[in-house]
């Protein structure tokens, strides 16, 4: 592990970063074990460097040490920087405007507002929770606390779901891919809402299908808002798609009702 004063490459990872103007780096680290680099800014401006000056008007430049910031550290997990996690951290004194910059983060959650925007949109998408770890090399219980706070409306990202392909256009494998799923109805279908909220029931014979509609109706009735039921919706039809199989008598139900709602 190596700790390095160089502006010009700390200046560097900032630009990397995606941190702007007037924030900057005061210091950098790479853990090369753990492949994490750590990236402290803040928004004071540069300290003038005094100058001794000889007999002969010669001024070598004295090294200097930058004042620390007197805020309490915080830090949060940013965009990977190639084979490196980045972490990026200030001891500036923040006010509540500078929580929603991009490189920093909501107070006591672990990502950055990037990086979350970019983990709650593969939520959205009925991405599973060990596969993102996997992808972005997260820690599944940052991920979880994470998802704790979307579930319960502490974060919220606007967010337009993925246009669904033409079948009539696709390839002959993904058509019959989605011949496969054209059992479950669409997640545009009003009956997955329904479903979540309470608004119809069904009888449900499979006790995994109960077990998981419960926890998503209590997360949705808990934190009544569009992004938390659209996330929920989507990760029950992603179950459901997930587990036809075992799944036939609900799934007449389901269809049942989604054509009742088409009349």
């Amino acid at each position: 592990m190596k700790e390095v004063q160089a502006f010009s490459i700390a200046d560097y990872l900032v630009q990397a970063a995606g941190i702007a103007h007037p924030w900057r780096a005061v210091q950098y680290r790479v853990d090369e074990v753990a492949t994490i680099v750590h990236v402290w800014i803040t928004r004071q401006p540069r300290p003038n460097v005094e100058k001794k000056r000889s007999w002969f008007n010669f001024s070598p430049v004295e090294p200097f040490t930058e004042t620390p910031a007197s805020g309490p550290e915080m830090q949060w997990r940013h965009l990977n920087c190639m084979n490196f996690s980045c972490q990026i951290h200030t001891t500036d004194v923040l006010d509540e405007r500078h929580f929603d910059l991009p490189w920093f983060g909501q107070p006591g959650l672990p990502f950055s507002n990037r990086l979350s925007r970019q983990i709650f949109i593969c939520l959205a998408e009925g991405m599973e929770m060990h596969t993102i770890c996997d992808i972005m090399n997260l820690q599944f219980t940052e991920l979880w606390k994470f998802k704790h706070a979307l579930d319960n409306g502490h974060v919220k990202f606007e967010y337009t779901p993925t246009k669904k392909v033409d079948p009539s256009s696709a390839s002959p494998t993904a058509q019959q891919a989605s011949a496969n799923a054209s059992n479950v109805p669409d997640v545009e279908d009003p009956i997955w809402e329904h479903l979540i909220t309470g608004a119809i029931n069904i009888h449900i014979k499979t006790l995994s299908l109960q077990l998981i509609l419960t926890k998503l109706r209590q997360q949705v009735s808990l934190q009544q808002n569009d992004e938390v039921k659209r996330l929920k919706l989507r990760e029950l039809h992603k179950y459901v798609e997930r587990n036809q199989r075992s799944l036939g008598y609900e799934l007449n139900q389901f269809k049942e009702l989604s054509q009742t709602e088409s009349v």
